[in-house]
């Protein structure tokens, strides 16, 4: 299906610009060439539309981000074309027929590509990755950058050997061109520009087949196939599981997924090419604390809402990411039953309910509302809609709703009506109290989790005993605790009811337990006592470097005189495979006294040190930071890793560290002593960092 592509009528009269909008041009196709250049971080290249034109318009409208148009050519000829801030304008051709628009450019992209690791001290661990939601795609092609224009992307890249180039489409053919590679990649279907990405690096890869036939790829640093065994387990089941499920056959030619360093996100799921964090690249303890399958599932899922099937603006975005994430939900609960995601929903409730009760609730239409409401409480909405329209029409009216908006864009109101005609329901009640109310229907939801799952009905019923003014007595804690064993289940009795449950309950409990289980135990213990202190030494060996951590630190609090002992036994055992928990490690190292002597002391301090440069993801470097500014021990390198990080593409990191950059320098107001620091900054780049000692 052909999409239609907005064109503005530009008047250009001296010194007004006057621009109308409307329709007469059909972009069928474009044909996208690059060459990244990591050292100078730009990108030459040229994009050859084509199109249909009617013949009735003046000019024809791009986005166009930080770039400089070197040539533009209308069927072969130069063509006169304009530019403004992040536009570009070419006079439209007076013939009504079939047109290419060849445009030349040089890009210099500040947002939507990253080059990552090119100016740091490690190899091998240079890539380049794009981001193109919102509406970004434009910082490195000149490219109508709205959803609703939708054309067959064809994306050639040329770049060094020695990487692996990875985009949207399958790969035709790899070449040699010059000194460089060349790849060329075919999209074969039109999508939106937003979904428009290419990553390069040193990767290995995985592969697998879906029973449908469709070529599944698993990439991956190179040296770290066991943690991508353990990152992608389950992708194939989960590929092939959401196709039953969704019940329209997987929309694109293959399946690629890249975890990429300092992504801004967990994932992205660009078109046929999901970017995920390397943070899910996990070992087996890994594994256990925080792992790929929900995100996996997630952005899988936007390959038939989102990416088949497109929003038109933001107040749609319920089609976007409240399906993904209840379809992620349903892969979870199909590979590992029905306890986790049914303890996900009571969790998610019941912030939501907070949030409602704070005087932040969101419409599920508001266009501004955060991702709480658009992914959880969306979730809420389907599971909801679900249980209205019995399964069988839910499950037509999704797929009544996918082939009828295939490749194009859809609207809620579109997405309503075709279930309504798929269960004969009038959906008014469910769209003003799940979608159009700011409020979020708590006891609905609980009745619905009470219907659906029996721990957390006895969960429930425990609590609703206590707030009806009924003391809850040990024995009915110890009661409810054995009618499931729900691992998940009896954390939540435990958090809860912690207070009720003797020391010869707790410990058998948790040495019974399962891993949240104690960690919820950990959680709720303010400080240890002695009978406690056997078993948090039996999780210094946990199968979790989350619990370890949690024990060691909770250890070495608690009982002084065995420090030694245990950051000898978390030094030996593996732990230190953990980046995050070897940062803490050195950390009590340095301050343990007697520990270490005055060199072993230094090395450890500056090996944490260290780990807040450019050289590490963002998520180490804050953790770094973190543990030096606890214990004063931030030096003036540490400082400039600091204000470097102000400007950090990642908003969280940004976030993070002019926070703890404002609190420094509220206990240290020297402007001078700051200006010293900050000399190799230019000042043009780090507005915030100069704003602040201007200020001091």
């Amino acid at each position: 299906m052909r999409s239609k592509i907005t064109v503005i009528l530009v008047l250009l009269t001296l010194p007004v610009l006057c621009i109308a909008q409307g329709g007469g041009y059909d972009i069928s196709k474009a044909r996208i060439r690059i060459a990244p250049d990591p050292v100078t971080e730009r990108i030459p290249g040229e994009v050859l539309y084509e199109f249909v034109s009617s013949g009735t318009r003046d000019s024809i409208y791009l986005d166009a981000g930080e770039m400089e148009i070197r040539q533009v050519e209308l069927n072969g000829r130069p063509a006169a074309y304009s530019t403004f801030p992040g536009k570009l304008l070419v006079e439209a051709p007076q013939q009504a027929g079939t047109h290419r628009l060849r445009i030349y450019y040089t890009a210099f992209p500040t947002q939507a590509v990253y080059f990552i690791g090119w100016k740091d001290s490690l190899e091998g661990n240079e890539q380049i990755w794009t981001q193109g939601q919102g509406k970004d795609s434009s910082h490195w092609v000149p490219v109508v950058d709205q959803m609703e224009e939708k054309a067959e992307f064809d994306l050639t890249v040329l770049f060094e050997p020695g990487y692996q180039v990875i985009a949207n489409g399958r790969l035709t053919e790899k070449s040699r061109e010059g000194p460089l590679n060349r790849w060329a990649f075919d999209m074969e279907k039109p999508m939106s520009s937003y979904l428009l990405a290419f990553a390069i690096g040193r990767f290995d890869s995985t592969q697998w087949e879906s029973s449908s036939g469709i070529p599944i790829i698993g990439y991956y640093p190179k040296g770290a196939s066991e943690k991508a065994r353990w990152t992608y387990r389950y992708t194939p089941e989960i590929f092939d599981y959401l196709e039953r499920e969704i019940g329209i056959p997987y929309p694109w030619g293959d399946y690629k997924q890249v975890p990429v360093r300092d992504f801004l996100y967990a994932g992205m799921e660009n078109t046929g090419a999901t970017f995920f964090s390397d943070r899910y690249l996990v070992d087996s303890l890994g594994y256990n604390d925080e792992n790929y399958i929900n995100v996996n599932a997630h952005e899988l899922a936007h390959q038939w809402f989102g990416n088949l099937v497109t929003e038109t603006s933001a107040s749609e975005h319920w089609l976007h990411e409240g399906f993904a994430t209840f379809y992620a939900y349903e892969a979870q609960r199909y590979l590992l039953g029905d306890d986790q995601i049914y303890w996900k929903l009571y969790d998610t409730a019941r912030a939501l309910e907070r949030k409602v009760t704070s005087g932040s609730g969101e419409s599920l239409l508001d266009p501004g509302a955060s991702s709480l409401t658009f992914y959880e409480k969306g979730a809420w909405a389907l599971y909801l809609l679900k249980e209205e329209v019995g399964e069988m029409a839910f499950r037509q009216g999704i797929g009544d709703f996918l082939n009828a908006f295939a490749f194009s864009n859809a609207t809620v109101d579109d997405f309503l009506g075709v279930v309504e005609k798929a269960s004969g329901t009038s959906l008014t009640g469910f769209r003003k109290t799940w979608l159009e109310a700011s409020d979020f229907p708590i006891a609905q939801a609980m009745a619905y989790l009470k219907r659906k799952s029996g721990p957390v009905k006895g969960y429930l019923e425990l609590l609703d005993l206590e707030r009806s003014g009924t003391s809850v007595s040990e024995a009915a804690v110890k009661q409810a605790w054995n009618q499931h064993d729900s691992p998940e289940y009896r954390a939540h009795l435990l958090r809860s009811f912690r207070n009720l449950l003797s020391p010869e309950f707790l410990v058998k409990a948790c040495r019974e337990g399962s891993l949240p289980v104690q960690k919820a135990f950990l959680e709720t213990t303010q400080s240890l006592q002695d009978w406690m202190v056997p078993m948090v030494e039996s999780w210094l060996d946990a199968p979790s470097y989350d619990l370890r951590e949690a024990a060691l630190f909770r250890l070495w609090v608690g009982v002084p005189a065995n420090r030694d002992h245990y950051l000898d036994r978390i030094s030996a055992n593996g732990s230190l495979s953990s980046t995050r928990l070897k940062q803490f490690f050195w950390l009590l190292a340095v301050i343990t006294e007697g520990y270490a002597g005055q060199a072993a002391g230094q090395s450890y301090l500056e090996n944490l040190r260290e780990t807040t440069s450019v050289a590490y993801p963002w998520e180490i470097r804050q953790h770094g930071f973190s543990l030096l500014h606890e214990v004063g021990a931030l030096d003036r390198e540490n400082l400039r890793d600091l204000m470097q990080a102000t400007e950090h593409h990642s908003w969280q990191f940004k976030k993070f560290a002019r926070r703890l950059l404002d609190a420094l320098m509220e206990q240290q107001p020297d402007a001078d002593s700051w200006k010293g620091l900050a000399e190799p900054f230019p000042r043009d780049n780090y507005r915030y960092l100069y704003e602040k000692i201007d200020s001091l």
